[in-house]
């Protein structure tokens, strides 16, 4: 059953070719055992996501900007000063420039992490669903559960859970923005192509 290529342009291919190769059931779908052997076969349907950068990081980023490299010299030549008039009293110039340096690093950092957690907080309420055939019913089953073979139902204001080749579709537009960039919704068809295309 396996592919000669992973990246093999399904679009030049019949729609029942593709399904085949795929051990998929243009009706039915696959099974519910057979998606989950292929889930713990080849994982799930998720981008891997990037390592967390660690605290320390996150904060020494905020020192890493041209006024603060300003604010830091400030600093320099207040002390130097300072130091040069004989020490006298307290340094009150360079304390109150390395306290708004501070404090601008901290609240920065405290602001950052609230949008990482609110943005964690959304992914998961917002777990993203799609309509599958499998067991010969349609069923919603989480995107990161979707397996090679999957016969996607998609409707009006869906996402499309994962590449797919279209097997039937009437009027099909799919907004490929966050792709291509291209403002505009592609129309789709199943159409078998002539030649592959450029992804």
């Amino acid at each position: 059953m396996a592919l000669q290529d992973s990246r093999d342009d399904c679009s030049t291919r019949d729609a029942h070719e593709v399904a085949g190769d795929f051990g998929a059931d243009l009706e039915a779908g696959l099974t519910s055992a057979e998606a989950a052997r292929r889930l713990l076969k080849d994982g799930t349907n998720e981008l891997r996501a990037p390592p967390p950068v660690p605290a320390w990081r996150r904060v020494l980023a905020h020192f890493q900007d041209p006024l603060v490299y300003l604010l830091l010299a400030a600093i320099a030549i207040a002390l130097a000063a300072w130091a040069i008039e004989g020490r006298q009293g307290w340094p009150v110039d360079a304390t109150v420039i390395a306290a708004v340096v501070l404090l601008n690093a901290v609240l920065g950092y405290v602001q950052e992490a609230k949008a990482v957690d609110a943005v964690a907080a959304l992914d998961r309420m917002t777990a993203a669903t799609s309509a599958v055939v499998r067991d010969g019913r349609e069923q919603r089953v989480p995107s990161a559960e979707l397996v090679r073979g999957d016969l996607l139902v998609l409707g009006e204001g869906d996402s499309v859970g994962a590449d797919g080749r279209v097997i039937q579709a009437a009027t099909l537009r799919v907004q490929e923005a966050s792709l291509t960039g291209e403002s505009e919704a592609v129309l789709k068809d199943s159409a078998t192509l002539a030649k592959p295309v450029a992804l």
